[in-house]
């Protein structure tokens, strides 16, 4: 496996922050997990656990098995987006 960073790291990660927020845009997948983990994600009643979990889960079972060319197309993307926000901001 390669470029895949540790959670402490990840946070850091153009791809893993565009899996994350990827991950959250899914209401089923955050659903399912909220029933699973009896988180409260989905609710005002949120709390910061319950996003740290979330994030090493998706950080556990999506990022860390995700092929390379998925990795490589994560940061391109993030970065390509950044760079469109550079020149228009």
């Amino acid at each position: 496996m390669c470029g895949r960073l540790p959670l402490s790291a990840a946070y850091f990660d153009p791809a893993f922050i565009n899996c994350l927020s990827s991950a959250i845009a899914e209401p089923e997948l955050a659903e399912q997990f909220c029933r699973i983990y009896g988180s409260k994600l989905n609710t005002s009643q949120r709390s910061e656990d319950d996003m740290r979990a979330f994030s090493k889960f998706v950080h556990d079972s999506i990022y860390t098995c995700l092929p390379d060319e998925a990795i490589h197309s994560l940061r391109a993307n993030a970065l390509a987006g950044e760079a469109g926000e550079v020149s228009h901001g």
